[in-house]
């Protein structure tokens, strides 16, 4: 079966889009490209957006503030300057608004 994304959310470096056929999320920022079913979009969303970037970034040798995000694979992280951070944060907050509310359409029209 060939995915269908319906695009939920696009910009000129991101893309939050989902496929009409079997409901897959992908995200699309910068150089990542990830996969998620939509609990684990909303979980992934979720945590994402309680991190305190104060609280948990490190110095990188170029001297800049990074945060280290760790993912559900034990070998693979993204790491995220400060301005990058707060970015896709806000990104994700914005396509969970807008799959809130096409939820909430979608069980008004049944």
């Amino acid at each position: 079966m060939n995915c269908k994304p319906r695009i939920i959310l696009e910009g000129e470096m991101f893309n939050i889009s989902e496929c009409t056929c079997c409901q897959r999320i992908g995200l699309y920022y910068n150089n990542l490209l990830v996969g998620f079913n939509p609990q684990d979009f909303l979980a992934f969303t979720r945590s994402f957006c309680r991190i305190d970037f104060a609280a948990c970034s490190v110095r990188f040798p170029s001297g800049k503030e990074h945060i280290v995000v760790n993912t559900c694979h034990r070998d693979i992280q993204f790491n995220f300057t400060r301005e990058e951070f707060e970015e896709l944060k806000d990104i994700l907050q914005q396509a969970m608004v807008l799959l809130e509310a096409r939820q909430v359409l979608k069980q008004n029209t049944i």
